[in-house]
């Protein structure tokens, strides 16, 4: 995924199929979800924790982490201080926040879509610039 290519791979917790768990989360580290959470889940603020949501993965509960790959379902708010990717067959209903997101045919999502961070302010800068520039031609 990203970063260190050691970490890449390294899942520290793992909430199997099958499993399923009730209550609020912190984690720290890389989490795969492929059970049932019922409840929030926050990684602690390493640029380098992923939560993962595999095929099987449910969870009805808002997700916090820099970096949030999902498989499965989540009922919930997603907020990925870095980047969020959709694979085919990912559901969201709930609003996402973003710095980068990748979205695959096949994944789904019923709420609204929020770029957060430097890449929106970016394309603040950019729109803002285009306005001023508009403003300028019209007045010559």
């Amino acid at each position: 995924m990203w970063g260190n290519k050691n970490k890449d791979n390294q899942i520290d917790t793992i909430i199997a199929k099958g499993t399923q768990v009730e209550g609020n989360f912190n984690i720290s580290g890389n989490l795969f979800i492929d059970g049932q959470i019922q409840g929030d889940v926050r990684s602690d603020h390493s640029k380098e924790a992923v939560v993962s949501v595999g095929l099987n993965g449910q969870v009805n509960g808002n997700l916090f982490a820099p970096f949030i790959v999902i498989f499965g379902h989540v009922k919930g708010d997603v907020h990925a201080a870095e980047r969020i990717e959709l694979k085919p067959g990912a559901k969201v209903e709930g609003d996402l926040y973003y710095k980068v997101i990748e979205m695959n045919a096949g994944s789904e999502v019923n709420g609204k879509m929020f770029a957060m961070g430097e890449a929106a302010k970016l394309e603040h800068q950019s729109e803002t610039s285009d306005e001023e520039d508009l403003k300028a031609a019209e007045q010559h």
